[in-house]
Parts: C-alpha cells; sequence; structure tokens
C-alpha cells in the first residue's frame, strides 16, 4: 500500500457499497489518482487514472486481522499506456 500512495499522492478513494457477515466485511471501492511516481516498476506519467476493486476484511475484536484485495491492475496499466487496449 505504501507503494500505491508514493505513485499516486493525491489518491481519494470512494467506497460504493459494504457487506458485512460473521467475522467478515467487503468493500466495493474505487480510486482516483494522479500517477507522480515509480509503480510496478512503471515510472511517473503524470495520467490521472481511476481503478475500482474489493476488498474482503477479517475482523477479531474488533480490528482487522487479514484483508484480501482485488483490484483492476490491467485496466490501471492500460490507462497508463503501458498495455494496449483489447483489439477489435
Amino acid at each position: 500500500m505504501r507503494g500505491l500512495l508514493e505513485a499516486f499522492p493525491d489518491m481519494h478513494w470512494t467506497v460504493h457499497e459494504q457487506i458485512a457477515e460473521g467475522d467478515k466485511v467487503v468493500s466495493r471501492f474505487e480510486w482516483t489518482g494522479t500517477h507522480r511516481g515509480l509503480f510496478l516498476g512503471v515510472p511517473a506519467t503524470d495520467q490521472t487514472v481511476t481503478v475500482w476493486g474489493m476488498v474482503i476484511d477479517r475482523l477479531d475484536g474488533g480490528k482487522i486481522k487479514d484483508t484480501r484485495i482485488i483490484m483492476d491492475t490491467l485496466g490501471l496499466m492500460m490507462q497508463l499506456g503501458v498495455v494496449p487496449p483489447p483489439q477489435g
């Protein structure tokens, strides 16, 4: 997460939906930011991006014990111009 925040320092997160059951909370989110630093080997592009994802947090005693995140990294790389968009 630190690398993400360093690469996109103006990052803004929006939670669109949350569902809780038992000891788990699922959040569907979107974040936007401007690529200002190295991220996954990609130097700053100054591109503004919008990325969607979901996170599953497991709680224990009111604290997050583990987290699993799914994020549209392919879409992010296409927005940065690293991966070409699909043809056809």
